[in-house]
């Protein structure tokens, strides 16, 4: 009695557990299912697990504490993976983490058991993490393909360029929403669920898995077919050409989820669900080796599961002191060289809500100029960021990209990286190109990578210390069409060796 008490027990417990120590994660899920079209789904995903271990409650229920060195050092090096994929702030791979961190929490706890009977449910959350739409191009060229190959057997001449499919009547676009993607994960968490809801072999629950993905895109190339036809024989004027949303859902129902209900009617055991739901428990169960029941696996394994949580709450205070305590300034002006004029520039980085920007021209006493910018982040934090995809070094709205290559300084120690990263840029509709030179820096380190950057800060964040800056130079390149840029290339050294003077006002990158 005494132990069925502290069973039920530990599986009150568990669930706030897993909330809890998961929590960022949990929240970048429903705001990706909320905010995105193609990850919509994931609600679904999620009511399928619950609904599967609701089914193998009893099976969950007969599991005794017995404890698992393996599933206990399988969960630390998940644990470590997310408390730096956080750092790092990389989504999908925070993201990606959560069903393992489950299910070797529960084996570190249960032992092989809770991954027999909960390791299938959980990992089908694998098919609401943010990976499934990096697939788009390739699905999109197989779209593009199949519709060709159509189009000639109806005999409608179409000319292709890339997702490029152009009639006499006009032109049709095969976007990322025209992959398929959103069809393909529905229909492979569908099959992967109703496997584990009905089948008792992994080969039976591949089949149906794989046939599904591949129904799921035949679905797509017929919708995608029949959109192109419409606009063929109706001039372009079919509602289906701008609202083809429910067609789709429509033809993915009749070509994939009607003929999957048919294969995995055949492939379905014959012992109905009940008695292979109580015969996975039995089994289950007898699996598991019989121990004393003990708090110590528990203990040890849900603190582990509370450090991605608690350790940025203990550095919070350390963050918070160097964020207010760091603002790296413009170097002073030397006897070669004037400035910083405040309001002139001649190139402006395009950065996401940057705490502190700084941009000076300075010009020597032959009249040259170097601008220099420090866009910096006192306290980096999710889309608010160094290394960010929105954060980009030009607008390329209004510049062109000329040349981008890596440059090896000599240079005294401190004032920039012995490699820099070099970019000559060119103004849309006009002939003037201006060459920067840039670099990273993270924490007290200097760095031209953009990977070492990311790297850096994920460690630098697990010590209390989020600062991140981009440093660079910017100058005007002679010549037009193919701009000359050797001369600049020397006022920048020059303009850094001049600094060697004055190296501590320079660098007070770590003021």
């Amino acid at each position: 009695m005494e132990r069925a008490s502290t069973t039920v027990y530990l599986w009150l417990i568990s669930i706030p557990l897993l909330i809890v120590g998961l929590w960022a994660e949990w929240q970048s899920f429903f705001y990706l299912w909320y905010h995105s079209i193609i990850y919509s789904h994931g609600f679904l995903v999620l009511g399928g697990i619950l609904f599967l271990l609701y089914q193998r409650r009893r099976a969950l229920m007969q599991l005794k504490v017995c404890g698992s060195v393996p599933g206990l050092f399988l969960l630390s090096g998940a644990i470590a993976a997310l408390v730096l994929s956080q750092a790092a702030d990389i989504r999908v791979f925070r993201l990606a983490l959560v069903p393992p961190i489950i299910v070797f929490w529960g084996w570190s706890i249960w032992g092989k058991g809770f991954a027999s009977v909960a390791g299938g449910p959980v990992f089908l959350l694998m098919f609401a993490v943010p990976v499934w739409d990096d697939f788009s191009p390739a699905l999109q060229h197989i779209t593009v393909f199949f519709n060709t190959l159509l189009l000639k057997v109806v005999n409608i001449p179409a000319t292709i360029h890339e997702f490029y499919i152009t009639l006499e009547v006009g032109t049709f676009l095969v976007e990322n929403g025209c992959s398929g993607v959103r069809y393909l994960m529905v229909a492979l968490f569908l099959a992967a669920f109703y496997g584990q809801l009905y089948f008792r072999s992994n080969l039976k629950t591949l089949t149906l898995i794989l046939t599904a993905g591949a129904l799921s895109m035949v679905a797509n190339w017929i919708r995608v077919f029949g959109i192109i036809v419409s606009g063929h024989y109706t001039n372009m004027e079919s509602s289906l050409i701008e609202d083809h949303e429910l067609f789709g859902w429509a033809i993915f129902i009749g070509i994939t989820l009607v003929p999957l209900l048919f294969i995995s009617a055949r492939l379905e055991q014959t012992r109905n669900a009940k008695n292979a739901n109580s015969s996975t428990a039995t089994m289950t169960g007898n699996q598991v080796p019989t121990k004393a029941t003990t708090l110590r696996w528990p203990a040890i394994a849900s603190l582990l599961l509370l450090a991605p949580p608690l350790l940025p709450a203990a550095l919070d205070a350390r963050t918070e002191r160097m964020a207010h305590s760091w603002d790296p300034q413009l170097p002073d002006a030397n006897l070669e060289w004037s400035g910083p004029l405040k309001h002139a520039s001649i190139w402006q980085p395009d950065y996401v809500d940057p705490d502190i920007e700084h941009s000076g021209v300075y010009v020597s006493e032959d009249l040259e100029q170097v601008q220099v910018q420090i866009t910096a982040y006192q306290r980096q934090a999710q889309e608010k960021e160094l290394i960010f995809y929105r954060n980009q070094l030009f607008k390329h709205k209004d510049w062109t990209l000329v040349s981008r290559a890596n440059r090896s300084l000599e240079l005294p120690k401190g004032i920039a990286p012995a490699t820099i990263n070099e970019t000559v840029i060119q103004k849309n509709g006009q002939d003037s190109a201006v060459i920067l030179w840039s670099w990273y820096q993270v924490g007290d380190q200097l760095t031209h990578s953009r990977i070492e950057a990311k790297a850096r800060g994920a460690l630098n964040k697990l010590k209390g210390d989020a600062r991140g800056a981009l440093w660079a130079l910017a100058g005007r390149c002679e010549g037009a069409g193919s701009p000359e840029c050797e001369r600049q290339r020397s006022v920048f050294m020059r303009f850094l060796n001049s600094l060697n003077d004055s190296y501590e006002a320079a660098t007070n990158l770590r003021s």
